[in-house]
């Protein structure tokens, strides 16, 4: 059965990859109810002003102030609170399908016991000690598991990722997680030897929005293998042209 989905994401200056995540989740949503809510930190990019203009989105402004910051993780969750359907498809800004089997793959198996599902990424952390997790740049779940089995952002004195500790809690409590590979997508290659990625037909560019807010970050953290002219540039001209964009 097909079954209504709210998908949330969290946007900042990506108006390239939000807009191509908008229009292809109306193209491979099938036959169900869904929203799509997406919680802007102050984009200046012309993002807001787009998605104000689209009927099948919500949008919820965050700014980020001095006074006041909030993690990506934060976001997420006022994303969450703010949905109006049961089943939550996380998705970060710059992911969006690639064919229609989808959530048929994940939001359509959670059950009683199931109750987190999407691209599953290994890890050596410390406090995980599963080796694994469901990645939040494509994670499903229930919204009534939000803030017990079900957290999106960084636990404080715990060596995890964003979302990690949902995969960790409930798994220790015996409950499903259904995780899927995390493959390299020749379709999209742009040289680099892993990025971009595909897990159960969700494609993931990694790094555009980082690179956005924290290029130095990111140069650090890849050893520059990663920058805007030899990775992220590139990439979108191959999305452009394999989908035959206009913009």
């Amino acid at each position: 059965m097909s079954r209504p989905v709210s998908i949330v994401t969290v946007n900042f200056d990506s108006l390239f990859y939000i807009r191509l995540l908008v229009e292809k989740v109306r193209e491979f949503v099938g036959p169900r109810a869904y929203e799509i809510v997406v919680v802007d930190r102050g984009s200046r990019d012309g993002s807001r002003e787009w998605l104000r203009d689209q009927p099948d989105v919500k949008m919820l402004l965050k700014r980020q102030w001095r006074q006041s910051r909030h993690s990506h993780g934060q976001a997420a969750e006022a994303g969450v609170e703010a949905a109006a359907h049961g089943i939550i498809v996380l998705m970060d800004s710059d992911a969006h399908p690639t064919g229609g089997r989808w959530l048929e793959l994940t939001a359509d198996k959670l059950d009683d016991h199931v109750r987190l599902a999407g691209a599953q990424f290994h890890t050596t952390r410390r406090d995980n000690p599963h080796g694994w997790y469901i990645h939040p740049h494509f994670m499903t779940f229930f919204k009534a598991d939000l803030g017990t089995h079900v957290t999106l952002r960084k636990t404080r004195g715990r060596d995890t990722d964003t979302g990690e500790d949902s995969t960790v809690r409930l798994l220790d409590s015996g409950l499903g997680v259904l995780g899927y590979p995390i493959e390299f997508s020749e379709r999209f290659s742009v040289g680099h030897p892993a990025l971009p990625t595909v897990s159960a037909g969700v494609f993931h560019a990694w790094y555009s929005t980082r690179l956005v807010k924290n290029s130095g970050e990111v140069h650090a953290e890849t050893g520059a293998g990663i920058t805007q002219d030899s990775y992220a540039g590139p990439l979108r001209e191959r999305l452009r042209q394999f989908y035959g964009l206009a913009y």
